[in-house]
């Protein structure tokens, strides 16, 4: 089980690496895709301590909340629902991985680097289109809180950047550096 833990991390590293550098670079729809990945990918990691692939696979789909909840029960840490409203924003990404719903009705897109309020525009006339949000430091924050609970080493993961990566990882993030 161990080899699938370090799989699930290590891709996960790879998306949250690719996806701070998209937050930065302000490639808004596909960053909130590319950290949907990320967490899912961390989350089953420490999942695959007490699941088969095959279950993971029948029973979580790509659904953050319900993932969500199963590690948080795994954990037994009453501070990581702090983390709830973060996985429920970041989960709504999932809907727009593919064009068709912003075509069918529209958007507004809000990626903060640091915690911010949500400013959703108002239009005229009724016009109301989904707003997806996250703010990059809750989400370093989560990743933080993920290794911790299923006692993975950040540098473990990180090791393998070149120095344009390594930045980007640490640029703005106080949650941990590698």
């Amino acid at each position: 089980m161990s080899d699938e833990i370090h799989h699930f991390f290590q891709y996960g590293a790879q998306y949250y690496l690719t996806g701070r550098f998209a937050a930065f670079s302000g490639q808004t729809p596909v960053v909130g895709n590319l950290m949907h990945h990320a967490v899912e990918m961390f989350l089953k990691g420490a999942l695959s301590k007490s699941m088969t692939l095959p279950e993971m696979k029948k029973k979580l789909g790509h659904k953050l909340p319900g993932t969500w909840q199963m590690f948080k029960v795994g954990a037994n840490d009453k501070s990581l629902d702090k983390f709830d409203a973060t996985i429920d924003m970041l989960d709504a990404f999932e809907d727009i991985r593919y064009p068709d719903e912003i075509i069918a009705k529209g958007a507004t897109l809000q990626i903060d680097i640091r915690k911010a309020t949500a400013v959703i525009p108002q239009f005229a006339g009724g016009y109301n289109p989904p707003h997806y949000m996250f703010s990059l430091e809750e989400i370093d924050e989560l990743v933080a809180a993920i290794f911790k609970v299923a006692s993975r080493n950040p540098s473990a993961y990180f090791h393998f950047m070149k120095e344009d990566a390594r930045r980007y990882l640490n640029l703005d993030n106080n949650s941990f550096n590698a």
